[in-house]
């Protein structure tokens, strides 16, 4: 089967088609979001699901590639739209150097935290069509600057919040893009792969992420443009027998997240913030968790006595996406001082905080099927009013109700979410194990366990209660 798609990635036509494709349903879904504008709070709670835009981003891109992304890598950005976007812009830019800022990692760790605090929280861009749509245009007009400004694929590489979050679940993933012979590599001696002049070609091109193929051992940054492929099959300059190296090859499942090095500082606030914005999503959920969820960023916001989306939206993010994540991760690290550990905090929480990725992937597995799942019986109302505004008009005035999903449905539902945060604390108790191994294991190590414990279970218990007791 990876033999055939690896044949398939050779050809001009592919993945390009598809990010053509995508392209066209990127500004359709854009243009049917700002028709959908409203400043009435009761409008929008219906409109954002019987706008195709919201519906589609929302409720069934983000979770798919979510799911994708754990058990086959970053096969979204293979089909991106904006990769070719950005790519077509660079080609006529300045190329300029990327600052140190950004090559650290840090501007995309501070797009990302401004995209939860600002756009989540401030303009509620998951909730609101106009407000999605807006976002979408800021996306795409950064990956334009990006391009015009910036030398290879800047964008992707290190600015794309959502490239980077795949990049961290696909650690996961059971395939990944490698080099089958690295004996073909050493002896190439053109490296078509890697050379300049083939960097601002639209199909045949080198790696414009700032990789090399033969040293690439993990799914977190190669974004799977084929390019790579093209250009070893096309230039080869003196024939060499299976000259066509890199492809996609089965790697093993979660074999990526055992083998992951130690978290780049910018990189582990990244997953930090990630933990937050997961627990958010899935205890708000259910009403009688969401009350303590929102309990202090709702006291800090009543005594500010701010009507400012903006500052209120920094309020809410700078609790729940930050602080408190930040406490449930340094509760072991903690206990473990406590125990006797010399480990320090710096060291615990890039070494560490790779255990949490499991849990957290779980959980928004876990997301994606209620989003997926809960939004079906709008998606017959679509094909005859795409805005939603007819549609949200009738749900208010009682002319339209939703039949509710079958019970077998509903049950299903609540195995797979128990079933996956379970697998998640299993790879994480896992992944600490291999931590403590790495790190030098003691007697005290074992507090590390916590880890899988404490975070696990907030989403297992939560979950029970909530879908079965």
């Amino acid at each position: 089967m990876l033999n055939k798609v690896n044949n398939l990635l050779r050809k001009p036509a592919f993945p390009l088609i598809f990010k053509l494709i995508n392209l066209f349903i990127f500004f359709a879904l854009v243009y049917y979001g700002l028709q959908a504008y409203s400043a009435d709070p009761g409008f929008i709670k219906e409109l954002r699901n019987t706008n195709i835009g919201n519906l589609i981003v929302w409720s069934y891109w983000w979770p798919v590639i979510i799911l994708l992304s754990v058990f086959l890598g970053r096969v979204w950005c293979m089909v991106c739209p904006v990769e070719t976007v950005t790519a077509f812009f660079a080609k006529f830019g300045l190329k300029l150097k990327r600052p140190k800022f950004m090559l650290s990692g840090w501007g995309i760790t501070l797009f990302y935290a401004i995209t939860l605090f600002i756009g989540i929280q401030g303009f509620s861009i998951h909730r609101n069509p106009f407000h999605m749509a807006v976002y979408l245009l800021s996306i795409f007009g950064v990956s334009v600057l990006s391009g015009i400004i910036f030398e290879k694929n800047t964008f992707c590489r290190y600015l794309c919040p959502v490239g980077y979050l795949l990049g961290v679940y696909s650690r996961f993933a059971a395939i990944g893009w490698r080099v089958k012979k690295k004996p073909i590599c050493e002896s190439c001696p053109d490296k078509s792969c890697i050379e300049k002049k083939y960097l601002y070609r639209e199909v045949d091109k080198s790696c414009g992420v700032d990789l090399y193929p033969a040293k690439i051992d993990d799914n977190v940054d190669c974004i799977l443009c084929a390019g790579c492929l093209k250009t070893c099959t096309i230039y080869n300059s003196s024939y060499i027998p299976d000259r066509s190296n890199p492809g996609f090859t089965v790697t093993g499942f979660a074999k990526g997240l055992f083998e992951s090095k130690p978290l780049k500082t910018a990189e582990m606030f990244f997953v930090l913030i990630v933990s937050g914005f997961v627990i958010s999503e899935i205890v708000s959920e259910w009403s009688v968790t969401n009350q303590y969820l929102v309990y202090v960023p709702d006291f800090l916001k009543s005594v500010s006595g701010s009507k400012s989306n903006i500052v209120n939206g920094l309020i809410y993010g700078l609790v729940i996406f930050l602080a408190l994540p930040f406490l449930i991760w340094s509760l072991p690290f903690v206990l473990s001082k406590i125990s006797g550990t010399g480990l320090k905090m710096k060291d615990y929480f890039i070494n560490y905080g790779i255990a949490f990725i499991p849990v957290i992937a779980a959980a928004h597995v876990d997301k994606a099927i209620l989003k997926m799942t809960s939004r079906l019986p709008y998606i017959e109302h679509l094909p005859v009013d795409l805005t939603g505004n007819i549609t949200a008009r009738m749900i208010i005035d009682k002319q339209l109700t939703f039949t509710k999903n079958p019970q077998w449905l509903d049950t299903s539902v609540s195995v797979l979410l128990v079933f996956f945060i379970a697998a998640g604390i299993f790879y994480s108790i896992k992944s600490v194990s291999k931590i403590n191994i790495r790190m030098g294991s003691d007697s005290a190590s074992a507090v590390f366990y916590l880890i899988p414990v404490i975070y696990g279970m907030i989403f297992a218990v939560m979950l029970i209660f909530w879908r079965w007791v």
